[in-house]
């Protein structure tokens, strides 16, 4: 009897627990569909960009434009200069600014600042395949970094399966490079092969005599100009660029280094209705396929069909990890002291 009284007991319970979590969602609905009106009323959201000169952004913003009825203002800079304008209107007490799209690092340093603030709950989070680096930040897509040979110089057999690979003698002096003892790719490649393998692989690299080059738009096409047998870090959507050429992208076996790029609300912002609206817009489909189709990895699962198979490499690549503001001038002082660079 007590039995039987416990299984009833627990089955009320669960039958109370779903109940609770169909209100919950329906209260959730009937909540966004008020972010929703909101949104449309205050009529604009203005988005500060550090991926200058994408034109997937002004795509986004169009498709926002259309659906929902809501001005997109996009103002491009270096993130040195978006961080520079946040903190003048932060300290004018005028915020101007209500999103920010950038590399999750420099939005490390906006937050250090108390330059931005938690964003309310974004349905469309739940579909999130990348961790955010922080709760108040939302990755939409990531700049991930792998290996580019020259398929002439590098054959089948002697491709590089991991990072491991790139130490064989037989590569000593044949491996162009970008600095990895200054801000960029080259030092997010550093950080995250030392947290993989250690200083020593390091070591065991800097003995190849890299060569080191920051004509960072230059650099791959050194590659297949025969110049050399490989070249790292590749941005893989460098690939693009690339196509009918004698070269080949390697993922190697452990995965791509990567940073994010995300959506952060910016303290105070204006409108921060459509500024939720529009975050939550850039993990739709349709939104995270524009990135998929220039070969970004992208934050949400399920697309893979939709995306073109030259990119499927890419999208889907394992990644093995991501850029980190902690010790970063510690990394690259690391990074001087091993290759000699500045």
């Amino acid at each position: 009897m007590r039995a039987f009284s416990a299984l009833v007991l627990a089955l009320c319970v669960t039958a109370g627990a779903f109940g609770l979590s169909d209100r919950s969602h329906a209260q959730s609905a009937a909540d966004w569909d008020k972010v929703v009106s909101d949104a449309k009323k205050e009529g604009v959201v203005v988005v500060y960009s550090a991926f200058i000169g994408s034109p997937q952004t002004p795509e986004v913003a169009k498709l926002f434009e259309a659906k929902y009825g809501i001005k997109v203002e996009i103002l491009d800079g270096r993130p040195t200069e978006i961080h520079e304008r946040i903190r003048a209107e932060a300290a004018a007490n005028r915020a101007i600014g209500d999103v920010n799209l950038n590399g999750s690092t420099t939005l490390a340093l906006l937050r250090e600042a108390a330059l931005l603030q938690q964003h309310p709950p974004i349905p469309n989070a739940k579909k999130l395949t990348i961790e955010p680096s922080a709760a108040d930040e939302m990755p939409i897509f990531v700049n991930a970094y792998g290996l580019l040979i020259n398929t002439k110089l590098v054959p089948p057999g002697d491709e590089p399966k991991s990072w491991q690979d790139i130490l064989d003698p037989k590569w000593k002096g044949k491996i162009l490079a970008d600095q990895m003892s200054a801000t960029g790719a080259g030092a997010t490649l550093f950080g995250v092969l030392q947290d993989k393998f250690g200083t020593e692989f390091h070591e065991k690299l800097a003995k190849q005599n890299l060569i080191f080059s920051r004509t960072i738009r230059e650099n791959p096409r050194r590659v297949p100009r025969g110049e050399f047998a490989m070249y790292l870090p590749l941005i893989v959507t460098e690939m693009g660029t690339l196509e009918g050429l004698p070269v080949k992208a390697i993922v190697p076996q452990e995965g791509l280094a990567y940073t994010p790029f995300a959506l952060a609300m910016i303290k105070n912002a204006p409108h921060p209705n459509a500024t939720r609206l529009f975050m939550n817009f850039y993990l739709e489909p349709e939104v995270q396929l524009i990135y998929a189709r220039a070969g970004y990895p992208i934050a949400i699962g399920g697309l893979e069909k939709d995306v073109p198979e030259k990119w499927r490499w890419s999208v889907g690549a394992k990644l093995m990890g991501r850029q980190k503001l902690e010790g970063q001038q510690e990394r690259m002082t690391l990074a001087e002291k091993i290759y000699g660079t500045k």
